[in-house]
């Protein structure tokens, strides 16, 4: 065996050699720390060397110093809330299971394919995003929180479950999430109308109320939604005057009071006046366009009231011209009234016959020419110059109950068809009976009960009708007051039928019903023909037949 040492001032040294025995080296052979021929720098020390020559004392010296930083680090550093360490632990175990799972697999590149895909989902996910973020700005800039907070809230939830997933770089979810927020924001965006309609509706209810701040609040938000909407733009003007409005038309109010305490016309005048101001205020406030109409109607009243009064009280004095003048004034302003055309009448007969007889002998003869309301209006002038004129006390009894027997009379004629009905026809023998208990019938009401007799035989009359269909449509009959009469399906029906209204109806499956009135008068023997036949498709499309 060779002898692989030799022995120096510095110590051993060792030198090269194959594949040494170990248990056959000599212990107290050292090499030297600065042989590099092995491959690598080895420190080996003498039992009489200081303790930092030991390779393994250092180790231990550098790992006790560094588990007393690590102790002072956790001593010193703020304990984070559990949130925060649940994070760091669930990203620290990611870490770790991504680390050992590339230890225990080789890392190999995703595939092109999957690649693409990832990067397209990702493009993707960022525009809908885009989108999604600039609806929730529009929104905002229009106040959704107030008027669709739930739908809002809902869609910045499944937001912001896209954002989760975006960040793990699920982006096909991350995508159906925003898209989700998107379509409940834009269904948000669609409902903008319908609630600005809303909010100009409440603004316009509020200004009835009489409400300023809630009209204003309410107009305020409908042009958030669009500044230049018409009904919110005029709204909010009419919210910004409606103090000053309520202020006038309560004014006008209490000259109204005024009036009816003192009927002093003068009070209308200026209630009339501070009403025309709140229309030219606001032209749609009903307050002032319903007191404006009743302040007219209040003033005409008075005028006409003034006049009536100064007729009268001239021709009472005799004054005829005067009293033609008033009553004159009175019909300028109600044409039709009965009383002022018949004082009217009177003070123009009064130039000649100013007594009092001469005003009963008018009245008279009125009776005999069947003119009741003139005569009435004569006798009632009569008692308002000698309340104890007893012949004019039993001329206006006698020309009262002719003129209502005369209305009674006018009624009944209007409508014959309607005495088919039985409260009718009763109501028409009733009126007849009273006519013809008159024992001085002039023309006129005998005239009138010949026509009441005729109409009632009339409505005992049949009249022949033949109805024509098609044989496929099921059709009714009803007259008013009657219960439904049901012809069913048939080509040709004969039927004798009293004078009245009717409605005859049709129905068949699949087409549109068919409805007529009718009218039946009997003023003919000759049969009337009528034909109803559904023969348009419910689809609209007319049916051809041969």
């Amino acid at each position: 065996m060779v002898d692989l040492t030799k022995s120096t001032d510095k110590g051993i040294e060792a030198l090269a050699f194959d594949a040494p025995d170990i248990s056959r080296q000599d212990t107290q052979a050292q090499p030297d720390p600065n042989d590099f021929r092995s491959g690598r720098r080895v420190l080996l020390t003498r039992d009489d060397a200081p303790w930092w020559y030991s390779q393994f004392n250092l180790m231990l010296c550098v790992f006790g110093l560094l588990v007393v930083a690590a102790g002072m680090f956790i001593l010193l550093t703020p304990s984070p809330d559990t949130e925060k360490v649940n994070n760091t632990v669930v990203s620290a175990q990611g870490q770790v299971s991504s680390q050992t799972s590339s230890r225990a697999e080789p890392e190999s590149a995703a595939a092109p394919w999957d690649e693409s895909r990832n990067k397209q989902a990702r493009a993707d996910s960022q525009d809908i995003l885009a989108q999604l973020l600039a609806s929730k700005k529009a929104l905002e800039a229009k106040n959704v929180a107030q008027w669709g907070a739930q739908g809002y809230d809902s869609a910045l939830e499944k937001a912001a479950a896209g954002d989760e997933l975006y960040k793990v770089k699920d982006f096909q979810n991350a995508i159906a999430s925003y898209q989700a927020a998107l379509t409940e924001m834009q269904g948000l965006d669609a409902l903008i109308p319908d609630v600005l309609k809303g909010l100009v509706a409440q603004g316009n209810a509020a200004i009835d109320d009489g409400k300023t701040d809630l009209a204003r609040e309410k107009f305020q938000a409908a042009l958030a939604l669009d500044r230049n909407d018409i009904p919110a733009l005029s709204g909010i003007d009419r919210a910004t005057t409606l103090d000053q409005v309520l202020s006038i038309v309560r004014e006008a109010e209490l000259d109204e009071q005024d009036f009816e305490v003192s009927d002093d016309i003068e009070f209308l005048s200026l209630a009339a006046q501070k009403y025309a101001q709140v229309l030219v205020l606001d032209a749609r406030t009903e307050d002032a366009i319903v007191g404006a109409k009743r302040v007219a109607e209040l003033r005409a009243d008075k005028q006409f009231r003034d006049a009536m009064s100064k007729g009268f009280s001239a021709l009472f004095t005799r004054r005829y011209g005067n009293a033609k003048q008033g009553f004159a004034s009175a019909l300028k302003i109600k044409p039709n009234d009965q009383t002022a055309s018949a004082a009217y009448r009177q003070s123009l007969a009064s130039d000649k016959r100013s007594s009092l007889t001469s005003l009963l002998a008018s009245a008279k003869s009125l009776e005999a020419d069947e003119q009741w309301a003139s005569a009435l209006s004569n006798y009632q002038a009569v008692l308002q110059r000698d309340p104890n004129q007893v012949s004019a006390k039993l001329g206006k009894i006698r020309a009262q109950a002719r003129k209502q027997l005369e209305g009674s009379i006018t009624a009944v004629l209007a409508d014959p068809l309607a005495l088919a009905r039985g409260s009718q026809r009763d109501n028409a023998e009733k009126v007849l009976a009273d006519a013809q208990r008159i024992k001085n019938r002039g023309l006129v009401l005998a005239k009138q009960i010949s026509q009441i007799e005729a109409s009632l035989k009339q409505v005992d009359s049949t009249i022949k009708v033949s109805l024509a269909s098609d044989g496929l449509t099921d059709v009714n009959l009803t007259k008013a007051g009657s219960k439904k009469l049901r012809l069913g399906k048939f080509s040709l029906k004969n039927l004798a039928l009293k004078p009245g209204r009717y409605v005859i109806s049709a129905t068949r499956l699949g087409y549109k019903d068919e409805r007529r009135e009718i009218e039946l008068r009997a003023n003919s023997d000759a049969v009337q023909t009528i034909s109803i036949v559904c023969e348009t498709p419910v689809s609209g499309s007319p049916v051809v037949t041969n």
